[in-house]
């Protein structure tokens, strides 16, 4: 997490102030110096000492969940009041709003990287920031008024990039694999958890929501204290980034104030969304998993004492898609058969068992853990 007192040292805004709170509602999780080693294995057949079978998650919405469709609508083509007023559509089968099973998965893996020190699922090259938006120290001489490119050259950051079918670490064999990798999957390796889509009932919004619009990320931000500083061609280069971000609790931002370029007066658009007050129902099937990387996966997915708030879908920095793990269940196999005669039979989930044996082994770094908590539990103002 930042260091307040680094900030101070180098003359920048303290993160923990309350208008800094509001205006970057986020803190980082530490990354490890290098990757914890995974326990992938192949597919070719089930393997008698792992389990696998079909885990279900009820979560209940605490804040209002948009998962975007992509596509702008209509309030009256969305059941909503408003008629011709466009709004941002959500993810919808049959006409039925649903958390997507990536968008579950995406979520949860972002979250199991951080807390078993695996690598990164995405790495963040940088990228391209208005000049105005920079700390002056770090704006380019010119004025020319085109925007910086921000690069990366953190070493961390390189031990911990994703891996590819390129790399030499790939190539020498499933153990190079990190937990998530292993777990998850990556580019030629198939994952060992398949969610369904999640299943959403409860009331229905009857009313647009609003909310602030999404800014880019500011990727110069990602930067410790010190560690940015600008070249001679006028590029912001990074040496040391503060880790994984991750974002704070708070109420539901509804605006935010207008910035260069926009009209005087709050920001804001108008979207669909499921309410606060409903259930998501989401199948995971599991394949070939350890125990601990079982237990691993229910905390990252909300499962437990002091393991931070999930998030699913967009708009985190303004409240939204806050959830509570309410139930969890399952039916587990060691081993497996696909012939149904041979099949042994299944044992009831023991969620408590499962996240005792990830501690255990040591699967859940619990400093990363603990900050993992820390950060999705501070309050914003």
């Amino acid at each position: 997490m930042r260091d307040p007192k680094q900030y101070d040292e180098h003359g920048r805004n303290n993160p923990l102030k309350p208008e800094q709170l509001r205006e970057h509602p986020y803190d980082f999780v530490s990354l490890p110096e290098a990757p914890a080693r995974g326990q992938a294995v192949g597919h070719d057949r089930y393997f008698p000492n792992r389990l696998s079978g079909r885990l279900t998650l009820v979560y209940e919405t605490l804040e209002p969940l948009h998962v975007g469709s992509g596509a702008f609508e209509t309030a009256a083509e969305c059941g909503l009041r408003g008629g011709a007023t466009p709004v941002r559509g959500i993810a919808r089968k049959l006409g039925k709003p649903v958390l997507p099973g990536s968008g579950w998965k995406g979520a949860v893996r972002a979250r199991f990287e951080a807390i078993t020190g695996s690598r990164l699922g995405v790495q963040s090259r940088g990228g391209r920031i208005e000049d105005w938006k920079l700390p002056a120290e770090l704006r380019p001489a010119d004025r020319d008024r085109k925007p910086v490119a921000v690069h990366l050259a953190d070493p961390q950051t390189r031990a911990l990039r994703p891996l590819k079918r390129s790399n030499d670490e790939l190539r020498a064999g499933l153990d190079a694999l990190s937990p998530a990798e292993a777990l998850f999957g990556i580019m030629g390796y198939r994952g060992r958890i398949h969610p369904a889509d999640g299943v959403v009932e409860g009331p229905a919004a009857t009313e647009p929501l609003a909310v602030p619009p999404l800014e880019s990320p500011a990727p110069h931000r990602l930067a410790k204290p010190g560690a940015a500083r600008k070249t001679v061609d006028g590029r912001v280069e990074i040496t040391q980034v503060e880790g994984r971000k991750f974002y704070y609790d708070g109420p539901l931002v509804r605006a935010r104030p207008s910035a260069r370029g926009e009209a005087g007066g709050p920001v804001q658009e108008l979207i669909d969304a499921v309410p606060a007050g409903c259930t998501i129902t989401i199948e995971v099937h599991v394949e070939s998993v350890t125990e601990g990387e079982l237990g691993a996966l229910l905390a990252s997915a909300g499962f437990g004492e002091e393991v931070g708030i999930v998030r699913f879908g967009g708009y985190k920095p303004a409240g939204l898609g806050k959830v509570r793990l309410v139930d969890v269940r399952g039916e587990l196999r060691k081993g497996c058969s696909t012939d149904q005669w041979r099949r042994s039979a299944g044992e009831p989930l023991d969620a408590a068992r499962a996240v005792q044996a990830a501690h255990r082994e040591n699967l859940i770094d619990e400093a990363a853990l603990s900050e993992l908590h820390q950060v999705t539990t501070r309050q914003r103002p």
